[in-house]
């Protein structure tokens, strides 16, 4: 949502200047007062004055129409003045931006590849034309290979987009071409140590290499961060005690109980483990007991999801997934990754999330009553459309 709202205020601003730039006479447009409107977000009176009192013919005019219209959320009226402008100019390129970033909210991934293939074309040069076009590529029939063709040009001319390097690396995870992951990711480092979901990547690849010793480094600096994160908690607690690290094993359920008042049971099974290690067997038989009790209690399950949904009303949407995705790690019901994916699609407007947490459900789910039968359904069919 916020790439979205950042996306519509440069919209804004490209078509102000653009504007302000042709000294031409355009439908007698008082720019000053436009301006006024668009900085203070009255995207109203800005309508109001272009299509009543204006009423604006030329591509300039139009295409600050179009934006208010975009940016009140008015999506039809914007495309609608977005095509006037371009049968004036074909190569209009807000137009095309903001056409393309309205056809992939109302779910039509091949229109908005239509408009970035076009931005590319006219931008060979820019990485995040590049980008946006590999993101709709996932989504278009007979066009999937291509979309990390287009995101590795992308990285090309931008290597330091995070997102680039997440979607590729991950990519490069999941046909376990480890090294091309650990390299790119490697070099982003030099330039930007500080990031969560690189430094998260970076240890994950450290870990499926069984570089337990890297692993541990960035993990520890994670858990330096305050960051919870089930995985990386798993990750970590292995790492330790494959290296015979025991009391630093035992330490990380200590964390993940600090942090978020629970910690996976594989965490803390290893925190067992370590303990029987170290001769302490008392503490290590009741966290093999509480292994047990995580296993058989489903109470626990429908604590963490009504903390999900009540993080979901308070809109605090990424605490609700990351309950969800706790609860996943501790449970596994499906349930729970449909949970996550349905907040990715309906309130974060990440299709590419939202498709990889129900294709889970889809695999796991298996329904027990009319309701998850409806849903499981319901998810079958929103695949294939996202």
């Amino acid at each position: 949502m916020e790439i979205l709202v950042m996306t519509r205020a440069i919209s804004a601003i490209l078509c102000l200047l653009l504007f302000a730039a042709n000294a031409k006479a355009q439908d007698n447009i008082d720019k000053a007062l436009l301006m006024d409107y668009f900085q203070e977000q009255q995207f109203d009176k800005a309508i109001q004055y272009l299509e009543g009192t204006v009423k604006v013919q030329e591509v300039n005019g139009l295409a600050l129409l179009a934006s208010a219209y975009y940016q009140s959320g008015q999506l039809a009226q914007a495309e609608k003045n977005y095509k006037l402008v371009l049968e004036k100019d074909s190569n209009h390129i807000p137009a095309l931006q903001n056409l393309g970033n309205i056809a992939r909210q109302q779910k039509q991934p091949a229109k908005a590849f239509i408009h970035f293939e076009k931005l590319v074309t006219l931008r060979p040069s820019n990485a995040i034309y590049y980008k946006q076009l590999g993101l709709v590529c996932e989504n278009v029939v007979g066009k999937q290979d291509s979309a990390i063709k287009y995101m590795l040009r992308s990285y090309e001319l931008n290597q330091k987009d995070v997102s680039v390097i997440s979607y590729l690396c991950a990519e490069f995870i999941a046909q376990k071409e480890y090294a091309r992951a650990d390299s790119m990711l490697k070099q982003y480092m030099l330039f930007d140590s500080t990031q969560v979901s690189i430094i998260a990547q970076v240890m994950k690849v450290s870990y499926l290499q069984k570089d337990f010793n890297t692993a541990t480094m960035y993990g520890e600096r994670l858990f330096s961060m305050d960051i919870v994160d089930p995985m990386a908690a798993i990750y970590l607690s292995v790492s330790y005690y494959s290296l015979k690290k025991y009391d630093s094993c035992a330490l990380v359920y200590d964390k993940m109980m600090a942090l978020a008042h629970a910690a996976p049971e594989t965490v803390t099974y290893y925190a067992g483990l370590a303990y029987a290690r170290m001769k302490n067997y008392e503490k290590s038989n009741q966290l093999i007991l509480e292994c047990i009790d995580q296993a058989k209690s489903k109470s626990l399950d429908s604590y963490y999801a009504t903390l999900a949904d009540n993080y979901e009303q308070m809109r605090q949407f990424r605490k609700a997934i990351a309950y969800y995705d706790t609860s996943y790690y501790l449970f596994k019901d499906p349930m729970r990754q449909y949970g996550i994916g349905r907040i990715y699609e309906q309130h974060l407007q990440d299709p590419l999330n939202a498709k990889k947490h129900y294709k889970q459900y889809v695999l796991h789910a298996k329904p027990e009553n009319k309701e998850e039968e409806s849903i499981h359904i319901y998810v079958k069919e929103r695949i294939k459309n996202l």
